[in-house]
């Protein structure tokens, strides 16, 4: 309470005197906020990972050259690091306790449904762990599960563990990652009216490399709620306005966006105009250990390189608390 009124004192000065308002890294951090966006495996920074796995990676982080070269990474290093159920706890773990650091309130974090190799296949126990982390943080944190679905991942282990998954009550949110092409969306089609049928929330990953016209046709073929990503869409005038009309919120990641060269530079962002346009949008740290930016961090070097106004800072912090 005592953050909120704080943050709610420094934004109504923002009204009266936007040049000096919310510049300070530290307010931001005291304000109550969400991050939308974050890959829990990869949501923490790289010093508490490094710690953790004592196996450094070469020159990180770093700007890459696409997912690609993020995936090469992946396969390299972190994901041969992690083999065990413990693990993946310890990954989550870590990815926890920075999100609160950060001064997050709500997390929207994605778990990939993969991991339950990880327990031995036995869905029941990843469930209970799952759990167990939500009521391990419960007073310090709102975390919220989301069921990460890839589009590469074995497609009869998604339609065996998934809707079990799914009915426990355990996640809050499904997401759809993967290539940002339409072909073999229609597979995971079900798995959205059933997520519909149940009350959770729809998010799939798109328009970070993908153009506009790929935002719009994912958002009306899964009926998405959110987009993780969606920057695309600043391409098309139309588009903007679309998302802004069904009120689908995009969840930005803008540090990422920058680092894996999807935009040429933090000035370049589009987030700018998305919020311009009256579409919400959040912003969402992606994944910690490749980024190195927290949801304070990238506010404030939004409003610092002038891409975006305190009291545009000031919606994605509010937007993002927005069931």
């Amino acid at each position: 309470m005592k953050n909120e009124l704080h943050c709610a004192k420094l934004m109504r000065h923002g009204t009266e005197s936007e040049g000096l308002s919310m510049k300070d890294l530290q307010e931001y951090i005291k304000c109550p906020k969400a991050d939308t966006h974050n890959h829990l495996n990869l949501g923490m920074h790289y010093d508490s990972y490094l710690q953790w796995s004592g196996s450094p990676i070469p020159d990180f982080p770093r700007s890459m050259d696409g997912l690609d070269e993020m995936h090469e990474i992946i396969s390299k290093y972190t994901r041969p690091r992690c083999r065990t159920a413990e693990d993946v706890v310890s990954l989550v773990d870590m990815s926890i306790q920075d999100a609160i650091e950060d001064g997050v309130t709500v997390l929207e974090g994605s778990i990939d449904i993969g991991f339950v190799i990880h327990f031995k296949k036995d869905t029941e126990l990843f469930l209970k762990t799952v759990s167990g982390l939500v009521d391990k943080y419960a007073g310090k944190i709102d975390i919220r599960p989301e069921l990460g679905l890839g589009k590469t991942f074995d497609k009869d282990k998604i339609s065996r563990w998934a809707p079990e998954l799914m009915d426990s009550g355990v996640f809050k949110s499904i997401d759809l990652y993967g290539p940002e092409i339409e072909d073999g969306i229609d597979e995971f089609k079900y798995l959205f009216e059933k997520a519909e049928r149940l009350g959770l929330k729809k998010r799939a990953h798109v328009g970070e490399f993908s153009d506009a016209k790929s935002v719009r046709r994912f958002v009306e073929f899964f009926d998405l709620h959110e987009v993780q990503h969606g920057i695309g869409a600043a391409q098309d005038e139309s588009v903007l306005k679309f998302l802004a009309d069904r009120k689908v919120r995009c969840n930005v990641c803008p540090w990422s966006n920058v680092m894996l060269g999807a935009v040429t530079s933090l000035k370049e962002h589009p987030v700018k105009k998305m919020l311009d346009a009256g579409v919400s949008v959040s912003i969402g740290t992606d994944d910690l250990l490749f980024f190195g930016k927290t949801v304070s961090e990238q506010i404030y070097d939004l409003v610092r390189e002038s891409v975006i106004t305190p009291q545009d800072a000031d919606r994605l912090l509010n937007a993002g608390l927005v069931s």
